[in-house]
C-alpha cells in the first residue's frame, strides 16, 4: 500500500492504522484532533501588515544572517520550481523566495510571508513538523494532510544557536519525483550555514558590547559588578560570572515567593531589560542589590540594554564614643549631609515619614536629589527588605502610562505579549513604588491611580480580575501640584491622597553652606573612580563656584565635578580655569551684584581687563569708568 492510499483511508475512511511513518501518522492524528479540513486549498491564517512589520523587526538578526543563504541559495536553484522558506520560532512565515513555476502554485495556495505555518494552522508538512518537534524532517507531497500542499515535495531544519531555538529554514519544489535526500541535504545545509552566521554575528555583538562597557564603564568596578545584556527584544546576550550567580539566586526567591509560576524570571529583571535608564533595589539573602539599567548605543543606533547589579558593601562597625541621635542613624540623614538648618528640619521630617506607611510627596526643582531622597525613604522604612521600583511619568507617551502602571492581559492590544505583562505596581508589591514627575501622568488616569490607592488593588488593561497589592507610594515632582490643582490640571482628591507628607527638597543656589563639602566628596569620589590623584580647588576657585547659581543643582554639579576629573590635567584648580567649565552669563547675575560680577570677571580673566572686559560684553572704557566708580 503507497502513501496515497493510506491518506486516503484515513482520512476518507478515517481508519486509524494505516502504513506511513510513525511522525506522519501522528501528526495526521493531531490534526484531525484540531479539527483541520483535508480539503484546505489555501493558507487562511494571515498577520496584519503591521504586525508582519513588527515580526520582522523582532527577528532582525535572523534576517540579517539568512537572507544571504537563502539568496545564494535561490540564485542555484532558479528556475527548478523551487520555495525557500524562513519561519521563526512561533511559526511565522518572515522571509519567502520562490522562481516563476514555484511563484504561480504559491499565489494559488495563499503561501506567502506573514503566514501562520503550524500544524493547526496548514496540517501536516515538514515545516509544521519541524516547528513543533524543533527537529529536522522531510515530507513528500502525498503525506501532506490537506489539499493545498501536497503538490510540494518538502524539508524542513530547525536553527539552533547556542541551545537557543530561532526559526526553521525550508526547502520545498514542485513535485513528484523529487530526490527527498537532496531536499534534506539542502534544508540542513542552509539551517547550519545560517546558525554559523547569527553565531558570528552574536559574537561580534557580545565583543561589541563588551568593548562598549569598558570604553565607558560608567564608573564601575568591573570585579565586583554583575553585568547583564539585553537586545532590544529582551533577550539575554550576554552575562559575567556575577551576573548569572545574582540571576541564580532571583529564581530561587522567585520560586519561594511564586512556587505555581510558570516563568523563572524574576519580575524586577524582567521591568529593567524593558525599558533603559532605570534603576531599583532589592533584597536577596540578608543582602542588598543596586541594579541600574543603561542604554548603550553606537552611531546613535541602540545596541543593547545592560543592566548593572552591585551588592551594597557592608558598612564597617564602628564603636563611637557618643551615640548619634536617631536622626544621624537614618537613611535619610545618611543621604543628605547638610550644615542648613531648615534643610535639617525637612530631613528630621523625611526620616519620621518613612517608618509609616502613608503615601509621601517630595517637591523641589530638577537636579535636587528626588529620586535620592525616594531611596532613602525606601531604606528607612520597614520594607526596605523588599522592591524599589521607579517610574517617571514624563518618559512615557500618555498612551503607554496605564500599560507600564497597571499592566496588562493577554491579547489586550495589538502587539501585547501573548503571556500579559505585569505593571510597575505589581512590581513593587510589598515595596515602594517611586512616581517621578507625578504631575506629567494624565488627568484621566489619575482617577484610576486614585482608586487603586484607595482599594488597594489593580486591574491590568484588557482584564476584569482585580489583583491586590501592598505598596507604598512615594510621589515627586517640581511642578507646583496646589497650583495645577486650581487650574484643574491635577484631582483635588489625588493631591490630597498623596500630601499626607510633604518633602521639600531645597535647591543648592539655598543652602551655600553645604557646597564646599558637597564638592570635595563629589571630587573625591569621582578622582578616586578615574584612577588619578585628587584635585584641590584654590580658595579663589572655590569662592566663584560659591557665586554660581546652581540652576541645575546637584545633578549639574555633578557632571560639572567629572568633566573636571576627566579633562583638567593639573592636580590644582584654580580661579582662570573656572571659564573652561562654567558659563557665568545670565545664571550668574542671579546671586551678584556688578561689582561682583567684575570682581568675578577679573579673576577669571587673571587681572587682564581686557579680557575681564569681553567677559562682561562691554568696552575696556566702559570697564575702567566702573572700576573708577567702584574705587576698584
Amino acid at each position: 500500500m503507497n502513501v496515497t492510499q493510506s491518506w486516503q483511508q484515513f482520512v476518507l475512511n478515517r481508519e486509524t492504522r494505516v502504513n506511513v511513518r510513525k511522525e506522519i501518522l501522528d501528526s495526521w492524528q493531531r490534526c484531525r484532533q484540531l479539527g483541520i479540513s483535508h480539503e484546505l486549498d489555501q493558507v487562511a491564517s494571515h498577520i496584519s501588515s503591521d504586525e508582519f512589520i513588527k515580526r520582522r523587526e523582532k527577528n532582525e538578526v535572523l534576517l540579517a544572517a539568512a537572507v544571504p543563504v537563502m539568496e545564494e541559495l535561490y540564485n542555484h536553484l532558479k528556475g527548478g520550481g523551487y520555495l525557500l522558506l524562513l519561519a521563526d520560532a512561533d511559526g511565522y512565515l518572515i522571509e519567502m523566495m520562490a522562481d516563476a513555476k514555484a511563484q504561480q502554485i504559491c499565489d494559488r495556495g495563499g503561501i506567502s510571508p506573514g503566514a501562520r505555518w503550524m500544524e493547526d494552522n496548514v496540517g501536516s508538512t515538514g515545516l509544521s513538523i519541524a516547528l513543533r518537534t524543533r527537529t529536522a524532517m522531510a515530507t513528500s507531497a502525498t503525506e501532506h494532510f490537506c489539499t493545498a500542499f501536497r503538490i510540494w515535495d518538502c524539508s524542513a531544519c530547525p536553527i539552533y544557536v547556542d541551545g537557543e531555538f530561532m526559526g526553521v529554514f525550508d526547502v520545498c519544489r514542485v513535485g513528484p519525483g523529487n530526490d527527498i535526500r537532496e531536499l534534506f541535504t539542502l534544508a540542513v545545509s542552509g539551517a547550519r550555514a545560517v546558525a554559523e552566521r547569527l553565531r558570528y554575528e552574536r559574537n561580534r555583538i557580545r565583543e561589541e558590547i563588551l568593548s562598549e562597557i569598558l570604553l565607558h564603564s560608567w564608573d564601575i568596578n568591573l570585579q565586583s559588578t554583575g553585568i547583564l545584556s539585553f537586545d532590544k527584544w529582551g533577550k539575554i546576550i550576554h552575562k559575567n560570572k556575577l551576573a548569572s550567580e545574582f540571576i541564580h539566586l532571583l529564581q530561587q526567591e522567585n520560586q519561594r515567593l511564586n512556587p505555581s509560576s510558570q516563568t523563572k524570571e524574576h519580575h524586577v529583571i524582567y521591568q529593567m531589560k524593558s525599558h533603559s535608564e532605570e534603576t531599583a533595589e532589592i533584597f536577596l539573602q540578608g543582602q542588598r542589590y543596586l541594579l541600574e539599567s543603561k542604554q548603550l548605543t553606537k552611531q546613535d543606533q541602540n545596541l543593547a540594554t545592560v543592566v548593572l547589579v552591585t551588592p551594597e558593601t557592608q558598612k564597617k562597625i564602628t564603636y563611637p564614643v557618643a551615640k548619634p541621635s536617631q536622626e544621624e542613624q537614618s537613611e535619610v540623614h545618611a543621604a543628605f549631609k547638610t550644615k542648613n538648618p531648615l534643610f535639617k528640619k525637612t530631613l528630621h521630617v523625611a526620616a519620621k515619614a518613612a517608618r509609616s506607611q502613608a503615601c509621601i510627596l517630595i517637591q523641589g526643582e530638577s537636579g535636587t536629589g528626588k529620586d535620592f531622597m525616594a531611596r532613602a525613604i525606601h531604606r528607612e522604612s520597614s520594607r526596605r527588605s523588599k522592591p524599589f521600583i521607579a517610574l517617571n511619568c514624563a518618559s512615557l507617551p500618555k498612551e503607554l502610562i496605564a500599560s507600564e502602571l497597571f499592566g496588562y492581559a493577554p491579547g489586550a492590544f495589538t502587539g501585547a505579549k501573548q503571556q500579559g505583562n505585569p505593571g510597575k505596581i505589581e512590581a513593587a508589591n510589598g515595596g515602594t513604588l517611586f512616581l517621578d514627575e507625578i504631575a506629567d501622568m494624565p488627568l484621566e488616569l489619575q482617577a484610576v491611580f486614585l482608586r487603586a490607592l484607595e482599594e488597594k488593588q489593580i486591574t491590568r488593561v484588557g482584564s476584569t480580575t482585580p489583583i491586590p497589592v501592598d505598596v507604598r507610594f512615594v510621589a515627586a515632582s517640581h511642578k507646583d501640584l496646589w497650583l495645577l490643582v486650581e487650574k484643574g490640571e491635577f484631582r483635588q482628591d489625588l493631591f490630597y491622597r498623596l500630601n499626607v507628607f510633604t518633602v521639600h527638597i531645597p535647591p543648592l543656589r539655598e543652602r551655600p553652606e553645604d557646597l564646599e563639602l558637597l564638592i570635595n566628596q563629589m571630587l573625591s569620589a569621582s578622582c578616586e573612580q578615574a584612577w588619578r590623584n585628587i584635585i584641590t580647588f584654590t580658595p579663589e576657585a572655590m569662592e566663584l563656584f560659591l557665586h554660581y547659581a546652581w540652576p541645575g543643582n546637584l545633578r549639574e554639579l555633578r557632571n560639572v565635578i567629572e568633566r573636571i576629573t576627566y579633562l583638567h590635567e593639573q592636580d590644582q584648580f584654580d580661579a582662570r580655569h573656572v571659564q573652561e567649565f562654567l558659563d557665568f552669563g545670565e545664571t550668574a547675575k542671579i546671586k551678584m551684584s556688578e561689582r561682583e560680577r567684575i570682581e568675578l570677571a577679573l579673576k577669571i580673566a587673571n587681572g587682564n581687563r581686557v579680557q575681564a572686559a569681553r567677559q562682561l560684553n562691554i568696552s575696556r572704557s566702559a570697564l575702567y569708568r566702573k572700576l573708577e566708580k567702584y574705587s576698584m
